[in-house]
């Protein structure tokens, strides 16, 4: 699956993580996956041997990539692989589903696991990971509520509790120990659709005591690395 989207981003605090999802219940739909609190989302991030894409996110390079693997429940057998692209203000996202054995290979470093799958987003990620020497490099957790609306496509989720850790990458066991990013309450409202924005959407969002920016909850999650190793 390959989907192409426009994305804005805002660090929000807790009076506006309360002000938005409530609003956000009354005029959107909730995503089906919604439990009481949202639900939860384990990504494992790679990346080159240089951090190439570490480098090109901190660099605000127009045209980047992330490679990532997601999960939504640590006993789950099948496991989503994805290519995210950012290319100007649009966002290209490739998806494929592969099994656990096959993600814990590419944890391993044995992206010939990829060469199964008779699909472009597993070949481009096998020629990204043989010829770049990925391996992971940080896992990152947080909970998530999402809400939808038909019109453009649009999806807005709101993040919160984002931690992660560096030197674990068992993204399947619940007995990793996961670490804030921030020392702080911590939240980012995502608004994803395609074409325009609705006008109310905007005015919700200029109320807000924040500003789009272009977060990255990857290089976030690299504390260690951008306090210790840079």
């Amino acid at each position: 699956m390959i989907v192409n989207r426009r994305e804005l981003k805002y660090p929000i605090g807790e009076v506006d993580y309360y002000k938005v999802n409530e609003l956000f219940q009354k005029v959107l739909t909730p995503d089906s996956n919604n439990k009481e609190y949202g639900y939860k989302i384990r990504s494992l991030y790679f990346d080159s041997l240089n951090n190439d894409d570490y480098f090109q996110k901190i660099d605000g390079e127009e045209v980047r990539k992330k490679i990532r693997l997601r999960i939504y429940d640590t006993k789950t057998n099948t496991v989503k692989l994805e290519i995210k692209r950012k290319i100007n203000i649009s966002q290209i996202k490739e998806t494929i589903t592969i099994s656990k054995e096959d993600a814990i290979a590419l944890i391993n470093k044995d992206y010939s696991v990829l060469l199964k799958y008779e699909n472009n987003t597993a070949k481009s990620a096998y020629n990204i990971m043989t010829l770049g020497q990925y391996r992971p490099v940080v896992l990152v957790d947080y909970n998530r509520r999402a809400y939808i609306h038909n019109e453009n496509n649009i999806r807005v989720t709101l993040d919160s509790d984002i931690k992660s850790n560096e030197f674990d990458f068992d993204m399947f066991s619940d007995d990793v120990i996961m670490t804030p990013i921030v020392d702080y309450y911590n939240a980012v409202l995502e608004v994803k659709f395609d074409g325009e924005l609705f006008c109310w959407i905007s005015q919700a969002l200029a109320g807000l005591d924040t500003t789009n920016r272009s977060l990255s909850k990857y290089c976030s999650s690299r504390r260690f690395f951008e306090n210790y190793i840079l």
